[in-house]
């Protein structure tokens, strides 16, 4: 199971894109952007769901990781709390080609792609010249719309992550989105792990 690290990428500000401000307008994104559908059978599942309207659509969960608590579905991992879905994970090829975001992207979408969807404001994980994985963190505004943000510092200065979400990826040698997970930004940075588990 893949989580986010919160030690090279997630506050490492020289992973930042630095174009110009110019070179890009602020998107606004909705809470509907934190889901995955597959529109032709009507399924969407999505942070802030409850389990039981996931498991109205997945139908029961085929594995339960205590360690992590992390329910397994036929189609991804879900972490809950509160009784509620803060948490998507989608790493099996076979079952991700069905799943995109709103926005299109999905099992097997290029950089390019993300990047026309997402913009270039993202925290990236390069190595050798070749992009490793990609985060967004976006920030709920007072409208209640999302804006993709570049730095933590005001987040922290303020005292609170409660508003933020995160939309991270990564990619295979050729480029290709092989992982997706959207999150909030608790479980997103800093995983729940039952240490008895785990010993």
């Amino acid at each position: 199971m893949t989580f986010l690290s919160s030690s090279e990428v997630a506050y490492n500000r020289n992973a930042v894109s630095q174009e110009p401000p110019a070179s890009y307008a602020t998107k606004i994104f909705t809470e509907d952007e934190f889901s995955f559908q597959i529109k032709s059978k009507d399924i969407t599942i999505k942070l802030g769901s409850t389990r039981e309207e996931v498991e109205q659509q997945l139908e029961l969960h085929e594995d339960y990781y205590k360690h992590t608590n992390v329910y397994q579905y036929k189609d991804m991992s879900i972490h809950y709390k509160d009784g509620r879905v803060d948490g998507i994970m989608i790493d099996d090829p076979a079952k991700f080609k069905t799943y995109k975001t709103p926005s299109g992207i999905g099992y097997g979408s290029t950089v390019q792609e993300v990047f026309q969807q997402y913009g270039k404001k993202a925290f990236i994980d390069t190595k050798k010249g070749k992009v490793q994985s990609i985060t967004y963190v976006m920030e709920k505004n007072k409208q209640g719309n999302y804006h993709v943000i570049s730095s933590f510092d005001h987040a922290i200065l303020e005292g609170g992550f409660q508003n933020m979400k995160a939309l991270s990826m990564a990619f295979d040698q050729k480029g290709r989105v092989s992982f997706i997970m959207l999150a909030s930004h608790e479980f997103a940075y800093n995983p729940e792990f039952n240490m008895d588990d785990i010993q």
